[in-house]
């Protein structure tokens, strides 16, 4: 029994030795550079033919979503008129963004008025100071419209990696840990030539 641990101990040790080998082999052999993602430039954006917008009526806590087409007529909600000039949103290589220009009028007398940039991302930049109302940028939709975006930009890959030098007669050998000594491993004996190989050997080793 102790001879057949033995052998055993010494076949795995011999096992992670060659591993240990190949993973060195492996992290000192020299790949190929990869270019980066392309990407659209951080002024990048889309122009879209329709702002989509989130009105909320404090009164009634009524929430409506109103589709508002660049550049056409105002649309109503209540007593407030929407009108939207553009819509921009980011592209697909950017984080999700969208602004667009409103002119908000509410008719009630001395009713808030809004006229500049809503951006979903940012609601507080852009906000109409209004009691009974609040309206925000959700995002743009339909067809796409000026400006356009340019072709994505094709990124050039990097200089290949100097190339590591040859080992003078091969790699050199694994070195032994300090203080473990490797036995050799006893003589087995030969298996007949009819032996059957997925069968174990007499001492429970393959």
């Amino acid at each position: 029994m102790m001879q057949q641990n033995w052998g055993r101990s010494v076949r795995l040790f011999a096992v992670s030795m060659l591993v240990t080998a190949g993973c060195a082999a492996t992290a000192g052999a020299v790949g190929t550079p990869l270019a980066p993602p392309a990407v659209y430039p951080a002024s990048t954006w889309q122009g879209k033919g329709t702002a989509v917008v989130r009105v909320l009526d404090r009164l009634d806590a009524h929430v409506e979503v109103l589709s508002v087409p660049v550049g056409g007529e105002a649309v109503h909600y209540k007593n407030l008129d929407i009108l939207a000039r553009r819509c921009l949103q980011r592209p697909p290589t950017r984080a999700p963004d969208a602004a667009a220009w409103l002119e908000i009028q509410d008719t009630h007398p001395g009713g808030a008025a809004f006229k500049g940039w809503m951006l979903a991302a940012e609601p507080g930049l852009g906000v109409l100071e209004s009691s009974v109302y609040d309206v925000r940028m959700v995002q743009c939709a339909g067809d796409d419209v000026a400006p356009f975006l340019p072709p994505l930009p094709k990124p050039a890959a990097p200089p290949p990696l100097p190339e590591a030098a040859p080992v003078e007669g091969g790699a050199p050998p694994s070195p032994t840990p300090p203080g473990l000594v490797v036995p050799a491993s006893p003589a087995r004996p030969a298996a007949p030539d009819n032996a059957n190989p997925f069968q174990p050997d007499p001492d429970g080793a393959y």
